[in-house]
């Protein structure tokens, strides 16, 4: 690994990181606040709510509708599709921009240019998650919302696997292709994809195939009721692992552009 490129790389993810960062926290703050002053209202608005419907929505979590929103909808989106774009970019951004020869120039091998990157994309998730943990974790607490602050670090937890698993795909592609637009539409489109499966197929009672979708190990065990699931996590770890050893192994030997 560089510390040259993983220096220049976290600088150029900082002012995205910091703007999404900074409109999870907004967005946290104000529905977590909205959710506790109207919490009677929307549980009798949701309570006659069919039961898989209710998970649909969100609404089955601790703390009911809102809290399932920011949890199940907003941050990971959120956070997946940075994963998804920053990922994408990562080594085929460099190839598309024709400063991937300036990097190759460098004293390091092409493993730690590729190593370099994931790097300061891991950093970066790291970060805007961290910011999104202590904004729920300080509305939980101010506006009493009924979760501890185990269970919000343990989703949180879950949350940043889910996103590094989609950035380690959008990385993959890229190294494969050399073509961002391509990564991201790739990894993107088996984000949006897997979601929809994971949340519609309990509605037709399949259940146990929403094992298949990696969105499946972030919630499926509603880590905000229950806390760590060290088993979805391993599984979350592996598929990232396994996408980045194929990235890897090809951006070693492909010939590079740029």
């Amino acid at each position: 690994m560089s510390t040259d490129i993983l220096t220049k790389d976290v600088r150029e993810r900082r002012a995205p990181v910091l703007g999404l960062a900074a409109v999870l926290v907004v967005l946290t703050v104000f529905a977590l606040a909205i959710g506790a002053g109207l919490e009677d209202t929307i549980a009798d608005l949701t309570e006659s709510f069919p039961e898989a419907l209710s998970a649909f929505m969100g609404a089955d979590v601790p703390g009911g509708y809102v809290v399932g929103e920011v949890f199940n909808l907003i941050a990971p989106l959120a956070l997946v599709g940075y994963a998804v774009a920053g990922g994408a970019r990562a080594t085929a951004g460099e190839e598309e921009d024709g400063t991937m020869a300036v990097l190759a120039a460098q004293p390091v091998t092409r493993t730690g240019i590729l190593a370099s990157k994931v790097g300061g994309l891991l950093l970066a998730l790291t970060a805007a998650t961290v910011l999104f943990w202590a904004s729920a974790a300080a509305s939980s607490a101010l506006f009493g919302i009924g979760l501890t602050q185990s269970a919000i670090a343990a989703t949180c937890l879950h949350l940043l696997m889910l996103a590094v698993t989609f950035g380690a795909l959008a990385v993959a592609v890229g190294a494969i292709t050399g073509r961002p637009s391509v990564a991201a539409a790739t990894a993107g489109s088996v984000a949006a994809l897997s979601y929809v499966t994971n949340a519609m197929l309990p509605l037709a009672d399949l259940d146990g195939w929403a094992r298949l979708s990696p969105w499946y190990y972030y919630s499926g065990n509603t880590p905000l009721a229950n806390g760590l699931d060290p088993t979805h996590l391993l599984v979350l770890a592996a598929l990232a692992a396994l996408a980045l050893i194929v990235a890897f192994s090809v951006f070693e030997r492909r010939d590079l552009k740029g």
